[in-house]
């Protein structure tokens, strides 16, 4: 894929899953949030469910109260993955499409933090800790990006002295 095409595309991906991100968010907490008397439903019976929680903490509830370092390396994270995303010559479509929405994901739960200070979680699949949209992208983009930088076509051709 050229690289203006791949830009647009990776783009639009972000702002994408950005905008589904932030509209999921205001739902749940229109729905569910602290000023509503229901903080729960169940989809399927307790093993999926939907319930409003804030999380301070990383994706899953990780590293409570960090919230100001975890803004900072995932802008930092961010930042690295696009720059290195901008210097390749023809990023594959595996490529454009990780970094979309890593990109979507981080910007969605940073938006969260910046404004309210935590990040609005809200899917419960049985023990897994709450997780919403945007930290689905991020480890979709994530497992894009090690599937991708892994296969042996890249492996190969990477060994080959330019």
């Amino acid at each position: 894929m050229p690289a203006h095409r791949a830009r647009l595309a990776a783009s639009l991906i972000a702002a994408s899953i950005l905008g589904f991100d932030q509209m999921t968010k205001a739902i749940i907490v229109a729905i569910l949030g602290p000023a509503q008397q229901e903080s729960r439903i169940e989809l399927a019976a307790d093993w999926l469910t939907l319930e409003y929680a804030e999380n301070r903490g990383a994706v899953f509830g990780l590293f409570q109260g960090l919230a100001q370092i975890l803004a900072v390396t995932s802008i930092a994270v961010t930042i690295a993955l696009l720059v290195h995303f901008l210097r390749t010559h023809r990023p594959p479509l595996w490529h454009t499409v990780a970094i979309g929405a890593i990109a979507g994901g981080a910007i969605g739960n940073l938006v969260d933090r910046l404004r309210l200070g935590y990040v609005v979680d809200f899917v419960s699949v049985g023990s897994w800790p709450n997780f919403n949209l945007a930290d689905s992208a991020v480890t979709i983009g994530v497992l894009l990006l090690a599937w991708g930088w892994t296969r042996p076509t890249n492996a190969t051709s990477s060994m080959i002295p330019g």
